[in-house]
C-alpha cells in the first residue's frame, strides 16, 4: 500500500543541462530498470521497478509518448507503533511488523503540440495496486521568448484516486480498527469500502539563460490534497488502546526551488546547485540543497556525481507515544500518526552516474539505429530520526540504496 501523499507527491523539475534543445527524431524507445533496498530496523522494503516507454514525431509539430512502469513491492511494515511508555508498562510487547507484498501497474500516455516558441502538452495516466487505484491528467503550457533565452512554464495536474479501507463500525476514530490484509479490496466484500483521495498540483517556472555559460531556474510548486491519507494497515497504541492510523483529510503543500546550473568551460564539466524549501499545513517544513557536477569524457562518455542534505521537522500532531508524556514527544491532540516520513529527521545522500552515447557517423548501428544511449546510477541515502523509535529504541543505521540500468534507442 503506498501512502496517499507519496502517490502524487510533490517533485520539482528535474536538473536542467546547458546543452541546446536535441533535433526531433522519428522515434525513439527506452527502457530502465531500477533496484530500491531500505534497510532501517525490521522494514528491509525491496522494490524492482522495471518501466518501458516510446515516443514518435509523425510531423515536426507534434509528439507522441506512451509508458508502462511497475512496482514489485516485498519486504515489512510497522504494523503497530508504540512509544517507550507502552513499551515500560508492557515489556514482553515487541513491534509487530506486517509482510508486504504489492505489485503496482501504471500505464500512461501523453502528446505534445509545438509551436515556433510554444508548446502544450496534454496526458493522462492510470495506475492499480492490490489496495489502491488512480488516474490522473495533467495539462502543461511552455513559451520561449527572447530568442530562446526565456522560457515560462504553467502545469496543471489533477489525480482521482481511491484506497482499500476497513468497514468501521464505529464513529469514533479511537474505536477504529485497521485493516487486516488487500483480500476483497475493490469488490463487493462487506467488509471492505473505498475511500477517495482527489489531488490538485500547480506549477510554475522560469528559466533564463543569462549567458552560454549560465543558466537559472525559478521555480514554485502547489499542491491541495482532500480524502484519506492514512495508511489503513498502520495501528497506533492510544494508552491501552491500538487504533488505525488517524491524520486529517486535508492537507496544502508549496516548496520554491531555485536552481544555477554553470558551465566550466576549461573543466568540461557542469555544475548545478539546487536550493529547495518546503511548508505544509501540517506544519511540516523541510529545506533541501543539492549539487551536482557532470563532466563530458569525450563526445561519447559522461559522468555526474550528486549530492543532497535534507532536514525537516514533524507534523504538528506527531508523537512518539501517544500513550503519556508531554509534547513534543507526548499526546498531540486528534490525530495520531506512526509514520516515520512526518517526524523531524535529516537525511543525506551521495551518488553517481555514467552515460554513453554510441553516434556512429554516417552509418546506423543494425542498419536501424541512429543513437544509442546506455545508463547506470546508483546512490545511497542515511537517515537520522531525531524521535522516532521503535518502542523506545532508537532506528540505527538507516539507509536506502537505489542502483538503475537505463538504455535508449534512436531510430
Amino acid at each position: 500500500m503506498k501512502p496517499a501523499p507519496r502517490v502524487a507527491t510533490m517533485a520539482v523539475s528535474a536538473a536542467f543541462a546547458l546543452a541546446g534543445q536535441a533535433k526531433a527524431q522519428v522515434a525513439e524507445i527506452d527502457t530502465s530498470h531500477s533496484i530500491f533496498y531500505e534497510a532501517p530496523t525490521r522494514t528491509h522494503m525491496f522494490v524492482y521497478s522495471p518501466t518501458v516507454g516510446a515516443q514518435a514525431s509523425p510531423s515536426s509539430w507534434i509528439d507522441v509518448r506512451g509508458a508502462w512502469e511497475a512496482d514489485v513491492v516485498s519486504g515489512a511494515s510497522v504494523a503497530t507503533k508504540f512509544g517507550p511508555a507502552y513499551h515500560a508498562n508492557h515489556p514482553a510487547d515487541v513491534v509487530s511488523t506486517a509482510s508486504v507484498h504489492d505489485f503496482r501497474n501504471l500505464a500512461r500516455g501523453e502528446f505534445t503540440l509545438k509551436g515556433a516558441t510554444t508548446a502544450m502538452t496534454a496526458g493522462y495516466a492510470y495506475s492499480e495496486e492490490h489496495d489502491y487505484r488512480s488516474q490522473s491528467f495533467h495539462v502543461n503550457a511552455r513559451d520561449d521568448a527572447f530568442q530562446h533565452n526565456t522560457q515560462f512554464s504553467l502545469s496543471y495536474a489533477r489525480n482521482f484516486d481511491s484506497v482499500c479501507d476497513r468497514v468501521q463500525g464505529e464513529s469514533d476514530p479511537t474505536l477504529w480498527v485497521a485493516l487486516e490484509t488487500s483480500t476483497g479490496c475493490f469488490t463487493n466484500d462487506p467488509t471492505r469500502t473505498t475511500e477517495p483521495i482527489g489531488i490538485d498540483t500547480f506549477e510554475a517556472s522560469w528559466a533564463q539563460s543569462w549567458t552560454p555559460l549560465l543558466e537559472t531556474q525559478l521555480t514554485y510548486t502547489a499542491q491541495l490534497i482532500n480524502g484519506f491519507q492514512s495508511d489503513p494497515y498502520r495501528s497506533v497504541v492510544l494508552g491501552e488502546i491500538k487504533a488505525q492510523e488517524h491524520v486529517p483529510v486535508e492537507r496544502a503543500r508549496q516548496a520554491a526551488t531555485a536552481r544555477i546550473a554553470w558551465y566550466l568551460r576549461a573543466l568540461r564539466s557542469a555544475l548545478r546547485v539546487s536550493v529547495r524549501g518546503y511548508y505544509d499545513t501540517w506544519a511540516i517544513k523541510s529545506g533541501t540543497l543539492e549539487v551536482e557536477l557532470e563532466r563530458s569524457l569525450g563526445e561519447s562518455l559522461r559522468l555526474m556525481a550528486r549530492g543532497r542534505l535534507y532536514d525537516q521537522s514533524g507534523a504538528v500532531f506527531w508523537s512518539d507515544d501517544y500513550t503519556g508524556g508531554a509534547p513534543p514527544l507526548g499526546p498531540r491532540g486528534q490525530y495520531w500518526t506512526g509514520d516515520r516520513e512526518l517526524s523531524p529527521f535529516w537525511s543525506w545522500l551521495g551518488g553517481a552516474r555514467i552515460v554513453w552515447t554510441i553516434a556512429p557517423e554516417g552509418r546506423r548501428l543494425l542498419g536501424l539505429i541512429e543513437t544509442l544511449k546506455v545508463d547506470a546510477s546508483g546512490s545511497v541515502t542515511g537517515f537520522t530520526y531525531e524521535q522516532y523509535t521503535l518502542g523506545g529504541t532508537p532506528i540505527s543505521d538507516a539507509r536506502a540504496y537505489l542502483v538503475t540500468a537505463g538504455l535508449e534507442a534512436t531510430f
